[in-house]
């Protein structure tokens, strides 16, 4: 039994058909009269900013319309950084000039850290950008996503020119998910933000002992296993406007599951799959973080859980399912169900969704000197060699833990 969580959540979540029109009344709520709106490329191109200002007509508020933020900085460029900091520096001015004292991010994870930066230089200061605590409430901050990403939109952290900043008042006050605001996201993003949040639901709910970081935990699973589901019975599916609408409604469950999973991160002990999934992912150049997490999720359930996890049936597989399954059958039958949905995904993509780390190109000589890695070590401190060595060895063929390695 439980004797000791902590877990907070600062973001309250509102979501559904017209949801932007309660936008007004919240911020109003807030102390704030004047927003700013800052939106990523794709989100000014295709004109966003319009339903948030129908959503203001008869509000009495002045919304601010900002140009687009710059495009994430690559990597070994030169000027995307520079033009991140000088987006912030004239934003600052503006802001300050014109008596803003809200932020609204329109967009994915660039608009949402941008948003976050800007408010910490206007709230304390630019000076702050350089390397401050923050301890104490920053402006108001909405976000409002237009399509699937990843965790840094809600999260309570950021980082801009190199150096990460971390608070609960980094997260933003409301998460806003309209419909009219969202952009169609391709089949390939759906998959892997499905993906990526079941393996990061299912790990937080299994393993984690805190009761409402487990709550949030299944729902994030809900929201992503119904979309896989449905995206193996439809995958091949060649009538255009029936594939374009089940696609709309994955997307709505699954930029919920998004938004979901930046309050997990913040709330939950250090994720083997996030962790170890950063790093293969990156290394392997051709694999997505999702699939790749989910491919290491059977694994690390069944080194850590100690068949404890068998109530992850339910979020997993329904009521229906679950309450068939006795009770001593449960925690296998949650992994080969996620076994399940990755052997189906291979199937209908034709091989592009790997089921062993070993289809993912990783060879175990190599599994083997990541887990002794001191990088990957100082990440999951928490977890001796052996155990990540036990993790990723039977991850690369996908054999059971419980079955010898051959």
């Amino acid at each position: 039994m439980t004797t000791h969580f902590s877990f907070l959540c600062r973001t309250k979540t509102s979501a559904g058909t017209n949801a932007l029109e309660h936008l007004p009344f919240e911020l109003s709520g807030m102390g704030a009269k004047k927003p700013m709106v800052i939106q990523d490329a794709a989100s000014r191109k295709l004109k966003r900013h319009k339903c948030l200002i129908r959503a203001f007509k008869d509000s009495g508020m002045t919304l601010g319309i900002a140009p687009a933020v710059p495009e994430p900085a690559l990597s070994g460029s030169k000027k995307k950084p520079e033009a991140t900091a000088q987006f912030i520096r004239d934003m600052y001015a503006t802001y300050r000039e014109k008596g803003y004292d809200a932020i609204i991010a329109v967009g994915k994870a660039a608009a949402a850290d941008m948003a976050k930066a800007l408010n910490i230089a206007v709230t304390l200061g630019p000076d702050a950008l350089k390397g401050t605590d923050i301890t104490a409430p920053l402006n108001p901050l909405i976000y409002i996503p237009t399509g699937v990403d990843t965790v840094t939109a809600t999260a309570a952290s950021v980082t801009f020119n190199r150096k990460a900043f971390t608070s609960p008042y980094l997260a933003p006050d409301q998460a806003v998910i309209d419909p009219a605001m969202l952009i169609p996201d391709d089949r390939d993003s759906l998959l892997d933000a499905a993906l990526f949040c079941l393996a990061l639901g299912c790990e937080v709910h299994a393993l984690s002992g805190n009761p409402p970081a487990r709550a949030y935990a299944a729902a994030l699973v809900e929201l992503a296993a119904v979309p896989l589901a449905q995206m193996i019975g439809s995958y091949s599916e060649s009538n255009l406007k029936l594939r374009k609408k089940a696609e709309a409604g994955w997307q709505k469950q699954l930029v919920q599951a998004a938004v979901i999973s930046g309050y997990l991160t913040d709330g939950s002990r250090p994720l083997l799959t996030l962790a170890l999934g950063r790093e293969i992912s990156g290394d392997s150049g051709r694999v997505s973080l999702g699939m790749i997490m989910t491919v290491l999720l059977p694994a690390v359930l069944e080194t850590l859980g100690r068949d404890r996890f068998g109530s992850l049936l339910l979020p997993l597989s329904g009521m229906e399912r679950f309450s068939t399954v006795p009770v001593s059958q449960q925690p296998v039958t949650a992994v080969q169900t996620i076994r399940g949905l990755l052997n189906g995904l291979h199937a209908v993509t034709g091989g592009h969704t790997p089921r062993t780390l070993a289809e993912a190109g990783w060879q175990r000589d190599a599994l083997t000197a990541l887990a002794a890695d001191e990088n990957i070590q100082n990440i999951t401190r928490d977890t001796a060699q052996d155990v990540l060595k036990c993790i990723l060895t039977h991850a690369c063929d996908g054999s059971p833990v419980t079955a010898p390695l051959g």
